[in-house]
């Protein structure tokens, strides 16, 4: 039996506080909610847990504090099959917590990315063995810039794939560091990331197409909920219809697609078959509430 890939996640792992309301406040606002609940997120966890869902061997590099938010997020993640070997445990900061709005299918949040932030070059150094050797390193923007760019220059080094959720997004596309770009393989956004990064908005192949350009980067994905999702790679442009099914919301849809997204690539899938895997885990993930884990069962039979 062949051990299955590795991937190696950098990232946040927070508490989600979620409250749930028939329309998001405005500025300055109270509305009455509907539902809330505390669960385990943070763009990092959520897709350490989807490339599990998916079978890949995942590694979840991040810090927690020393606190019962970080002992609460250190058992979700064990407990979802995550490899926990690269946590280490910060004395002093608090562990990460996001607070989450949903309403009308739709989201907003505020994320302090607490302990998780405050990961040290020292921190990449002691895990390089293994993102030397592993698949794949997916990284995001809830932390600072200098560690992901650290720790995708020895995985690009090592020849690995390097995938960057540019999520949160900067207000520009110049915003991004250089360095980071040159050692990422494949750059995934959604629509209105992609419209930030590039000061005006696009259909999605348009906007993967324009965003590789602007990045330099040979495959940039951008997903756009019910217009579909596409890939350019090198010029050529792959679009991928969204599936049908009914929002019940949509947190941690992104994660699901990415998760489902990576694992195709890295098992060697073709580009097309890979968008349509993904696409498949982002409709599921929709279809349940809160930031809901797909496996690849669900997938295949949801495919066909």
């Amino acid at each position: 039996m062949t051990n299955p890939p590795s991937v190696v996640v950098l990232g946040s792992v927070h508490m989600d506080l979620i409250a749930t309301a028939e329309r998001l406040p405005g500025r300055g606002e109270s509305v009455v909610g509907q539902t809330f609940t505390v669960s385990p997120g943070g763009k990092g966890g959520n897709q350490a847990a989807q490339l599990v869902a998916c079978g890949l061997h995942t590694y979840m590099l991040t810090r927690f504090g020393d606190d019962m938010f970080g002992r609460q997020l250190f058992e979700a993640l064990t407990s979802r099959g995550i490899d926990p070997s690269l946590i280490t445990v910060d004395a002093n900061e608090p562990t990460g917590a996001s607070t989450v709005f949903a309403a009308e299918g739709d989201y907003s949040s505020i994320i302090v990315s607490g302990a998780a932030g405050k990961l040290s070059p020292a921190d990449i150094e002691a895990a390089r063995g293994v993102i030397e050797t592993a698949d794949a390193l997916v990284l995001q923007l809830e932390l600072p810039f200098a560690i992901s760019t650290y720790a995708a220059r020895i995985s690009k080094a090592a020849g690995k794939l390097v995938i960057l959720n540019a999520s949160p997004a900067p207000d520009k596309a110049a915003d991004l560091p250089k360095e980071l770009l040159k050692a990422v393989s494949v750059v995934i956004v959604n629509s209105f990331e992609a419209g930030k990064l590039l000061g005006r908005e696009l259909p999605p192949s348009d906007a993967a197409r324009e965003l590789a350009k602007t990045l330099g980067v040979e495959t940039c994905i951008v997903t756009a909920g019910a217009s579909g999702s596409a890939a350019s790679r090198q010029g050529t442009i792959v679009f991928q219809p969204s599936f049908f099914t009914k929002v019940v919301d949509t947190v941690g849809a992104g994660d699901a697609y990415l998760g489902a997204f990576v694992a195709g690539l890295v098992e060697g899938l073709s580009l097309p078959a890979t968008l349509k895997r993904a696409a498949a885990a982002g409709a599921l993930a929709v279809s349940k509430p809160g930031a809901v884990m797909v496996t690849r069962e669900e997938i295949d039979r949801f495919v066909g």
